[in-house]
């Protein structure tokens, strides 16, 4: 006897790891950097990477933009040039990174006619990520998913500004980004809890995709949501996962629960090895006065 599909009136995605593999792109891009930073200031590359990851723990992210231009080994090579020159004098090394970035950040690829199907039933979709805003925009401009997103909740970016002002910053039009404070990380589900809240449809009728058991699962089940774990994105390159953690900001501790992902965890209601599989477990439909949160 065939199961019927549970109907969905909220969609609510994880983005890296759930919709595009996060260390296909990023391991190679701060790779090509690493190189041609020591290229041009004369150095190991080991030496840049050990800095990095100074600067990511003292900032709480991995993924800082211009990391580089706040490492000892920059202050101690160009130590009377301003913050302008300096970036002018590594521009060809995140030149690389942005080269790099681009060719490598990819939608898996049934995720653009599998959005399509549910957008068209009506169901509203959001993003939920720990990327800080301004990455997170960056992405979504790049793939191209302004249209399938009504909106992301992030946390906003912390840190010194752009080292040429406001002018080269990603157009805020590109997606509305909800502000997540800092302290609500996941698995805490009072962000997802107001998602629901915010469109008047009550717990069981979200659904949360997401790749990570302990945080994403888990968070969704605690909410009383629906939730499909992305089994496919627990999948990682692990030699590109090892140049990751060379520079993270992570101590050794979240390192190894970050690769592990069966820690303390819930049972997810349906597991996915690819993301246009929920077309097959959920009918997506949209909200209707009647639906009522609580």
């Amino acid at each position: 006897m065939t199961t019927p599909r549970r109907s969905i009136q909220v969609l609510i995605l994880d983005m890296d790891d759930t919709l595009y593999r996060w260390v296909d792109f990023f391991a190679p891009a701060l790779g090509a950097m690493v190189a041609k930073a020591a290229e041009l200031l004369g150095v190991d590359e080991d030496r840049i990477r050990e800095d990095l990851k100074i600067v990511h723990r003292r900032r709480g992210n991995t993924e800082q933009p211009f990391a580089l231009l706040e490492t000892d080994i920059v202050q101690e090579r160009l130590p009377t040039k301003p913050q302008v020159e300096r970036h002018e004098f590594l521009r060809p090394a995140f030149a690389e990174f942005n080269r790099i970035r681009s060719e490598r950040l990819r939608l898996f690829s049934d995720v653009v006619p599998t959005l399509t199907s549910i957008k068209a039933s009506g169901c509203r979709i959001f993003g939920h990520t720990e990327a800080t805003d301004v990455n997170i925009r960056s992405r979504i401009r790049t793939l191209g998913l302004q249209s399938m997103l009504e909106a992301v909740y992030a946390p906003s970016f912390s840190g010194p500004p752009h080292p040429l002002g406001d002018a080269p910053h990603t157009p805020l039009s590109v997606v509305e980004i909800r502000e997540v404070p800092s302290h609500k990380r996941k698995p805490d589900p009072d962000v997802v809890l107001g998602i629901a809240r915010e469109v008047g449809v009550p717990p069981h009728r979200c659904l949360y995709v997401g790749d990570n058991l302990k945080k994403d699962i888990t968070m969704a089940k605690h909410a009383g949501m629906l939730a499909a774990w992305a089994r496919y994105g627990a999948e990682r390159d692990p030699d590109l996962w090892e140049q990751v953690v060379r520079v993270t900001h992570w101590d050794p501790t979240d390192a190894a629960q970050a690769a592990d992902v069966h820690l303390d965890v819930a049972s997810p209601d349906v597991i996915l090895d690819a993301f246009g599989e929920l077309l097959l477990h959920f009918e997506f439909a949209g909200v209707d006065d009647t639906s009522g949160y609580g």
